[in-house]
């Protein structure tokens, strides 16, 4: 005799619509508080961007070129100042000159360098739960990269055009997303009780169970009679 419980779909489907309480109350936790930690209890984090822009040294003027034509020749210099950025030698000139305490590899982690498409533009960003600090290190680490690239390339073809603003929004933690993320946990988490719930269900309530049960069908029935009691 087979006593092994066989998933019915629309018994399933029955008992989550019948539990749609549970499941509306976690997924509602979830949001609420993948929120409450977010805002409360994560650091934000604010981003800071200096502005430069890489073009060609003329020799005779002192000057930067506007030659489209270098366009290939400044991408590879972009990866090489991308570099030259994360080196001790820049990161020890700005930690000294903005008092900032910090690792080595705390502010690699922290520096965020990207290039502006389809231009010869790139911005040189700093992350800290200071926005001002944000801003004075951005800055500075694009003045010591300028430097950097006069000493080690030997041409300055590199200048800043805008220097940082200080941040208003922080880049993170994401809210929105967070919640999302933290109201689908929820869902998740809802829907798996309740399939364990259907899973470990073991109470007769008709005929349909006892046959499912036993592998028999079922005779007849005894009715149940209401009255009162002597």
């Amino acid at each position: 005799m087979d006593t092994t419980k066989d998933i019915d779909l629309k018994e399933l489907i029955d008992i989550i619509v019948k539990k749609w309480w549970l499941i509306l109350l976690l997924t509602i936790v979830g949001f609420g508080s993948a929120y409450l930690v977010s805002a409360k209890y994560v650091t934000p984090v604010y981003e800071a961007k200096t502005v430069l822009y890489i073009g060609s040294e003329d020799s005779a003027m002192g000057s930067i070129g506007i030659s489209l034509g270098q366009l290939e020749a400044n991408s590879q210099l972009l990866i090489d100042y991308k570099q030259i950025a994360l080196t001790r030698l820049v990161i020890d000139e700005v930690v000294k000159n903005t008092g900032l305490n910090i690792s080595y590899i705390a502010f690699q982690n922290n520096i965020v360098i990207e290039n502006i498409s389809d231009s010869r533009l790139f911005t040189v960003g700093f992350r800290n739960s200071d926005p001002l600090i944000a801003k004075k290190v951005s800055d500075e680490l694009a003045k010591q990269i300028t430097v950097a690239a006069a000493q080690i390339v030997g041409v300055e073809n590199i200048r800043i055009l805008d220097q940082a603003l200080v941040p208003q929004t922080p880049v993170s933690p994401n809210l929105f997303l967070n919640t999302m993320i933290g109201g689908a946990l929820g869902l998740l988490i809802s829907l798996i009780i309740v399939i364990m719930m259907f899973i470990l269900k073991d109470t007769v309530t008709d005929e349909e169970d006892i046959e499912n049960l036993i592998g028999v069908s079922v005779l007849g029935s005894i009715p149940e009679f209401k009255g009162e009691a002597k």
